[in-house]
């Protein structure tokens, strides 16, 4: 905790203003003396930036800088010349709050997107402050960042007393009372809170009040109202065009991590070879329009237990392994490992569990779905974890009797996120989705009771099937059994 007092004489000293580029972007110039800016945004070409803003670029490229200290900035119609060029730059200028001891910057803003432009503004005295809901503080490793995916900017730091100064923007408070105990200047933390405010990430209540009485326009705001701060974070990171991280095929994990292979090793246990149909003469009769316009999700299921027959059918059609063919794993490529669905990038990371309650000749228990072979591999966990796991599923359908067979998707996320980054998660839950309406239309076209469900228990799978959730966990499940009589 700061002490009350400032713990050096330079906590008095003035804050320094200081401008770079971002770390990410490239300075070239010309021969003809233009300038050109290349960043992942595109290349910006200065045709005749002149000799202070060339040398002001120059300087910025190398790290933050004071802008009096570039040559030529000694009368003031430069100097505006200078920051109206920047200024035009948008997001490919970082502004960032010097310390006066001339270390580490206390706090520097990074534009996310090009057309960024940051413009710091004193908030008056008195009012309350409070940092946005959408905001998030994470360690980078080497320093601590705070981003929103309402911002288009992050601000990084790394030193300790900004984050103090963060942590004290949780609930409505003044910026004396913020302030108040830091050991920095009052000064600074004017600066460092009127940045934040630029950014967005702190919100200024709408009048004076009580803080129990406060009111941010994000209380008030109906476009923000049915988001929570997971759900937007999740859907601002996992599409492009409103941030800056990488994204895409960029594969983050090549020469850190062996990639996974096509096919999980096939766990220990009772093997049962599942019966195959005749692909080319199914036992039931409907049109792809038919079972599209008949598709319901059955919560009931009937007197007679679906057979042996039934769920081979079902799984083979659904779910199994069409070919291996090469080429083999590698950088390039994920290994040949086509299946019914489509799976984004041929990665197919997910696999599948059967929880069996009721089904004829196969008894109760947890079982792996060997998509090579189509067999069942009954696993150790046995009865216990299989009621456990219909009880659950009960429980998440609304159903007032356990089902009779839950499948639970699981994924190997990293088959996935070795090559993408950004959307890799988002992209196995689409799998999931594609996965479940594939086990919609069989289960309709074969005369049985389907329902896929919203959400599951992902420790109590972990647990049944033998898992380290961090690397392989349920991410969807889908109950079956037979239609009811009245149906």
């Amino acid at each position: 905790m700061p002490s009350d007092q400032p713990s050096d004489s330079s906590s008095s000293a003035p804050w320094i203003k200081l401008w770079s580029l971002r770390e990410d972007t490239l300075l070239e110039q010309l021969d003809d003396g233009a300038v050109m800016l290349r960043s992942h945004w595109g290349d910006l070409h200065l045709p005749q930036p002149g000799t202070v803003l060339t040398e002001a670029l120059r300087r910025m490229s190398l790290g933050p800088v004071q802008l009096e200290n570039v040559p030529g900035t000694g009368e003031l119609r430069s100097r505006l010349g200078l920051l109206a060029a920047l200024q035009r730059l948008g997001g490919l200028v970082v502004r960032s709050i010097g310390a006066p001891d001339g270390e580490e910057p206390l706090l520097s803003v990074v534009p996310t997107a090009l057309g960024a432009r940051l413009d710091p503004v004193p908030v008056p005295a008195g009012l309350l402050l409070r940092l946005s809901r959408f905001a998030a503080l994470r360690s980078t490793g080497r320093g601590s960042l705070l981003e929103s995916p309402l911002s288009p900017f992050r601000a990084v730091f790394t030193r300790p007393e900004v984050g103090w100064l963060i942590a004290s923007l949780g609930g409505p408070v003044t910026l004396e009372r913020a302030a108040e105990r830091l050991p920095i200047a009052r000064a600074t933390a004017d600066a460092l809170i009127a940045h934040l405010i630029a950014t967005g990430m702190v919100e200024v209540a709408e009048q004076p009040a009580r803080a129990h009485q406060a009111r941010f326009p994000e209380d008030r705001d109906p476009a923000l109202l049915p988001w929570s701060h997971h759900d937007l974070r999740f859907h601002w990171s996992s599409r492009p065009g409103l941030h800056d991280q990488p994204f895409g095929a960029t594969y983050p994990l090549r020469g850190r991590q062996d990639r996974l292979p096509p096919l999980k090793p096939v766990p220990p246990g009772t093997r049962i070879p599942l019966p195959r149909p005749d692909p080319e003469k199914p036992g039931w009769e409907a049109s792809l329009a038919e079972v599209l316009d008949q598709r319901r999700s059955v919560r009931r299921h009937g007197p007679r237990p679906v057979t042996l027959q039934q769920l081979g059918e079902l799984l083979h059609r659904a779910l199994r392994v069409r070919g291996t063919g090469s080429p083999a794993p590698s950088d390039d490529h994920p290994g040949t490992n086509s299946r019914p669905y489509p799976s984004g990038g041929a990665c197919a990371e997910l696999e599948f569990y059967l929880t069996v309650g009721r089904c004829a000749d196969l008894d109760p228990g947890v079982y792996y779905y060997d998509p090579l072979g189509h067999a069942l591999v009954r696993l150790a966990s046995g009865t216990p974890p299989a009621a456990t796991l219909l009880r659950e599923a009960q429980s998440g359908a609304g159903m007032t009797a356990p089902p009779d067979l839950l499948l639970t998707m699981t994924a190997r996320f990293a088959r996935v996120s070795w090559k993408y980054s950004g959307l890799s998660y988002a992209l196995t839950l689409k799998h999931v989705g594609v996965v479940q309406q594939t086990l919609y239309l069989l289960t309709t076209g074969m005369g049985l009771a389907g329902c896929a469900l919203g959400t599951g228990d992902t420790s109590l799978s972990a647990e049944a099937f033998g898992l380290d959730w961090r690397v392989e966990s349920a991410v969807g499940e889908f109950i079956l059994g037979s239609l009811p009589e009245d149906r």
